[in-house]
């Protein structure tokens, strides 16, 4: 069984586009599954990228090609052709192909016209068309495109390749184009995440690593130091509380012991002896009981990667995190005391310092479940993650087509 795939585009990162961002994230995510994967472009760099001039929709040869065949000379568009059939050719055998746009849009007519060229002679691939874009959606498009077959390639469905599209909305458009069922359309949408849009760092991510982050709601990270003033807990009868809820929390304290008092130490052991009794063990991480001693940056990343901040305090002579998780418009949930009314006002989700942890789960989960925004991220963690996206469609797909390739 073959463990190869290539995936194919006019262009790639460092190529700045959000096909060429999918395309590097769908990299990322293949190799994570154990996949070789080589990205076959027309422009671009990196690691196991090769780069094959001609696939590039802006190269000369490929332009002058195209406007001759609007003037109605299709000679030079099928040299092009066949040479970039012969340079993909011996790239494809035993393989899966995922190809990102091409059959379906008219920006480089030589190469659309070479895959089909390569599936008419039967190279033993497993083709993907993943179709972010449909040029019959866009007259512009098509108007680059003469009538007669290089238009129709267009319109021609290929039993040998399995149909992907990024939405509900252009699997119809695609499934109405080509004369398809749309049960032959697989949706797999793009993935996002803050690591895509480089905004998590390599101590973020081996946070991100050890944690069950992206399984657990609601996520709420406890900015402070570990001391007893801090009144942790309440984090870790609430996080019971939570799961009691039939939630999935994480609770996860960032800060170091506090420095200036020993006893901090006997601290930590009683709340891990709290956590224990509760059996919250999976649901509560002090990152300093993994070495882990977060920088400025870091807690400013978690703050964008939270569900909510819980400051649970019983003193505070200025409510820091209270303030920062404003600035990140992250929801806070905060105990009434001086210096966190004095920063938040109103603004804030407050409690008493006596609140039964139980009434603070309990406003913690119908707060986050009426909030538009926090539902919002919620929904797209849920649905358009990365690792959800590659973990239930990306890499599923590419498991059943290499199941079933032949090798080459």
């Amino acid at each position: 069984m073959p463990d190869e795939v290539v995936l194919l585009h006019y262009s790639a990162p460092p190529v700045v586009g959000g096909v060429e961002s999918v395309l590097a994230q769908q990299a990322r995510w293949l190799r994570r599954a154990g996949y070789r994967v080589r990205v076959v472009t027309g422009k671009g760099a990196g690691p196991d990228v090769e780069v094959l001039p001609l696939l590039y929709g802006r190269h000369p040869e490929v332009r002058r090609a195209q406007a001759a065949a609007l003037r109605g000379d299709t000679g030079p568009l099928e040299r092009v052709r066949d040479r970039i059939a012969s340079e993909l050719a011996p790239r494809l055998p035993g393989r899966v192909c995922i190809v990102h746009n091409v059959f379906t849009l008219a920006k480089n007519l030589p190469l659309l016209a070479a895959l089909h060229q390569l599936l008419d002679a039967g190279v033993e691939c497993r083709w993907v068309a993943w179709t972010h874009d449909v040029a019959w959606d866009n007259p512009a498009e098509v108007g680059r495109v003469p009538d007669g077959p290089l238009r129709e390639l267009l319109r021609r469905p290929r039993p040998e390749v399995a149909y992907v599209a990024i939405s509900q909305a252009v699997r119809s458009s695609l499934a109405r184009h080509l004369g398809l069922e749309e049960s032959r359309v697989e949706v797999i949408p793009p993935g996002v995440s803050l690591e895509g849009l480089r905004l998590v760092g390599p101590q973020t991510r081996r946070i991100l690593h050890e944690l069950p982050w992206g399984d657990r709601y609601p996520v709420l990270l406890v900015p402070v130091r570990i001391t007893r003033r801090k009144n942790l807990e309440l984090a870790v009868r609430v996080a019971a509380c939570l799961r009691d809820q039939d939630l999935s929390p994480l609770v996860v304290v960032t800060g170091p012991l506090g420095a200036h008092t020993a006893a901090n130490a006997r601290y930590l052991d009683e709340l891990r002896g709290l956590r224990r009794a509760l059996a919250v063990e999976d649901h509560v991480v002090f990152l300093a009981e993994r070495g882990i001693r977060c920088s400025p940056r870091t807690v400013g990343e978690l703050y964008l990667l939270c569900d909510a901040v819980l400051v649970p305090s019983v003193l505070e002579g200025f409510g820091l995190p209270v303030a920062e998780a404003g600035l990140l418009r992250v929801p806070v949930f905060c105990t009434r005391i001086a210096a966190a009314t004095e920063v938040a006002g109103e603004l804030a989700h407050f409690f008493d310092v006596e609140e039964p942890p139980e009434s603070v789960a309990r406003r913690i989960a119908q707060e986050l479940a009426s909030d538009r925004a926090a539902r919002l991220r919620r929904r797209v963690v849920e649905q358009f993650g990365w690792e959800q996206v590659a973990r239930e469609g990306l890499v599923p797909l590419v498991a059943r087509l290499c199941a079933s390739a032949v090798p080459g």
